[in-house]
């Protein structure tokens, strides 16, 4: 990329110049037509340029019709093709993650074209997924051959919706405690049926995470935003990967409950009630220890540089924790015997158990490494 170094310029009292580079006028067509201008009108309807200060101070500056220059979010999805390739495309409901796809990397419209009559089961599936995980996305019916899924409201940079990154990163960090409340409960009162609603609250995170990341997708693709960013490239990319952190609690806690309402009897028998109790008593404290530096520090703009006294805390306490745990969980193993009663699907769901309780209490260090 080439500098180019201008003398700044004193222009008339209170104002200062810069001259731009030719060739950048002339590529972005901003060059004035010599026809001199009649009145001021003339004047103002001639190119301008708009500038935007950065967070780090430094200034941006960009020709003002870029902004109608859109990039193309308008996709067409043959869905005879995918059944060609899949038959059981349908049946395997694999249009989510193709629709997950699409809007995450910020399309505003997707037609849905077959030569056949679509299938009800098929529509109904692609508003089960828009109802649950892509906000501001509406399903619409042109015939039985055409479906078009569009924003619900206008989503351009001009009215990125920035704000919302934090408000949801919040929302979705209090359902991770009310997640591991709900599991607590299950194990003190023996009842394991609420367990089931605990996919319902990890659906919602990963929602949140979705409409976070395409967000801040928008935000990268677009060079011009009329409106400051409120947080620098390196706090958004902080802000992604915390979302992302939640995201993979809420699978992990999830499996934990699934686990759980299928294999309680066999945890109970193998007396590895207490060690969860305790596992999740403590998990609780240190999440919302967690929790209250998210909300410290998420809404600021730039990421903290050097060294957090209460993060420190935090990790140091929790890797003697970790410690702890891990000590006892080995008491309980030791006293685990190969019993007939029990088939190898159900020691091998218990190992699945232990693997994600490992996985999220090792997510405490990633979090506690973006607050520094």
């Amino acid at each position: 990329m080439e500098i180019h170094k201008r003398r700044i310029q004193s222009f008339a009292k209170y104002s200062y110049a810069i001259t731009l580079p030719v060739h950048w006028i002339k590529k972005n067509h901003l060059i004035r037509e010599k026809l001199s201008p009649k009145s001021d009108k003339d004047l103002e309807n001639g190119p301008t340029v708009n500038i935007y200060e950065n967070p780090d101070g430094s200034l941006s500056i960009y020709p003002s019709k870029a902004n109608e220059k859109e990039k193309r979010r308008e996709f067409t999805i043959e869905l005879d093709e995918y059944l060609k390739q899949n038959p059981n495309f349908v049946k395997d409901k694999a249009i989510q993650m193709i629709l997950i796809s699409y809007y995450m990397n910020g399309a505003t419209r997707l037609e849905i074209l077959s030569q056949k009559h679509i299938q009800r089961e098929f529509i109904d599936q692609i508003e089960d997924i828009l109802t649950r995980l892509l906000l501001n996305w509406n399903l619409n019916r042109e015939s039985n051959y055409k479906l078009y899924i569009e924003n619900a409201l206008t989503e351009s940079p001009e009215n990125i919706i920035e704000e919302r990154i934090p408000q949801y990163l919040k929302e979705s960090f209090s359902k991770l405690l009310w997640m591991i409340d709900d599991i607590l409960t299950a194990i003190k009162e023996k009842n394991y049926q609420n367990l089931s609603k605990i996919k319902e609250l990890d659906m919602k995170i990963d929602r949140y995470y979705f409409f976070i990341v395409r967000q801040i997708r928008t935000i990268f693709d677009n060079a011009q935003i009329s409106k400051p960013l409120h947080f620098n490239h390196k706090k958004l990319v902080d802000l992604r990967l915390l979302a992302k952190f939640i995201e993979d609690v809420g699978d992990n806690l999830k499996n934990v409950a699934d686990i759980m309402i299928d294999l309680h009897k066999f945890i109970q028998d193998i007396e590895m009630n207490e060690y969860l109790i305790n596992y999740f008593t403590t998990l609780q404290k240190i999440y919302e220890e967690l929790q209250k530096q998210l909300k410290k520090n998420v809404e600021k703009r730039e990421s903290s540089i050097g060294m957090n006294p209460e993060i420190m805390k935090i990790i140091q306490s929790s890797r003697k924790i970790g410690n702890s745990l891990e000590q006892d969980w080995n008491k309980v193993a030791s006293r685990v015997k190969i019993s007939d009663e029990y088939s190898f699907i159900e020691y091998y769901d218990g190992a699945r158990l232990i693997q994600n309780l490992v996985e999220i209490f090792t997510k405490i260090f990633d979090f506690t490494n973006l607050f520094f």
